[in-house]
């Protein structure tokens, strides 16, 4: 296993699918992972992270391999509740595609298809990708919809105690999980020297295990009345481009990026911001019990070199 991996290394920068034979390098239960697998998934994996030529070729081997024992789980567990890997609504898909498509500056659906061909990238296995995920989040949300805990009351005085002159963040994510709270110090310490050397998004390729590590962590502007009190406190007095110290949520540790900082003036509606904030404390609840099943079910299955 261990002279496999190094020969796949030793390739990695002229690899031609037709130059070596095609090994099985995993079974996950009865399904398996190929080196031609982990080959495409790297080769994904470089045209949407367009950084990742910082990151040597032994860690984006081990990135790629993880990506695909994860959407392997998914997959596998999301099979359990359906029949196949399918969407109905086929235009929301589409909608998806298209703004993938236009934030990597494409004009169109087309023209997106046209490239992925010539970069070897095989379209229908990126669309059930995308599937995949749709249905995972179908799944959590049926599971644990009824423990989702909001208190409107709370969230209606702290919307009335803030002024029509408010912060909004542009913030990106990394969540990393660790055995042994002893080990959270040196961790943490590794994730910023990585930071520093290769830049948050590849640093989130390596370490986050956040549905937003495909998207570099990015969590887009996020309202000051969204953010939770002490992480606002903490978030106040950062400047722009300076990361948080881990902070603890159900699935792990939680470090944010402070992108750039924007003071919006607005009309308060407290109807639609109780709305919005119900919506964003409900969506951050279900992405934590995600990652908690998404580890409960992994625990379960067999990952072994063959």
């Amino acid at each position: 296993m261990k002279r496999l991996k190094i020969l796949l290394i030793l390739i990695l920068i002229s690899f031609n699918a037709h130059t070596f034979e095609n090994k099985i390098i995993l079974k996950i239960d009865n399904d398996i992972i190929t080196s031609l697998d982990i080959f495409e998934e790297i080769n994904n994996l470089k045209f949407f992270n367009k950084n990742m030529s910082k990151i040597n070729d032994e860690e984006i081997y081990q990135i790629g391999l993880n990506s695909l024992i994860n959407y392997k789980i998914k997959k596998k567990e999301v099979l359990k509740y359906f029949n196949k890997i399918e969407i109905e609504n086929e235009n929301y898909i589409n909608s998806i595609i298209e703004n993938n498509a236009l934030n990597l500056n494409f004009k169109n659906i087309s023209e997106f298809k046209k490239v992925l061909n010539e970069k070897n990238i095989n379209f229908e296995n990126y669309e059930e990708k995308i599937k995949v995920n749709i249905l995972w989040k179908q799944i959590i949300y049926s599971k644990y919809n009824k423990q989702l805990i909001v208190n409107e009351v709370k969230l209606k005085e702290k919307i009335k105690l803030q002024n029509n002159n408010k912060k909004t963040f542009n913030l990106s994510e990394i969540v990393f999980q660790i055995e042994n709270l002893d080990d959270l110090k040196d961790t943490y310490q590794t994730i910023k020297s990585d930071i520093s050397k290769l830049g948050f998004q590849n640093a989130v390729l390596k370490y986050s295990v956040s549905n937003t590590s495909n998207e570099g962590g990015d969590l887009g502007w996020i309202d000051e009345t969204l953010i939770d009190d002490k992480i606002l406190e903490e978030l106040k007095t950062m400047s722009i481009g300076s990361i948080t110290n881990p902070i603890r949520i159900p699935s792990g540790f939680l470090i944010l990026k402070v992108n750039d900082i924007k003071k919006i003036k607005t009309d308060l509606n407290l109807d639609q911001e109780v709305k919005k904030l119900i919506n964003y404390e409900k969506n951050k609840q279900l992405d934590n019990f995600a990652s908690i099943y998404f580890n409960k079910i992994k625990k379960n299955i067999k990952i072994n070199a063959p």
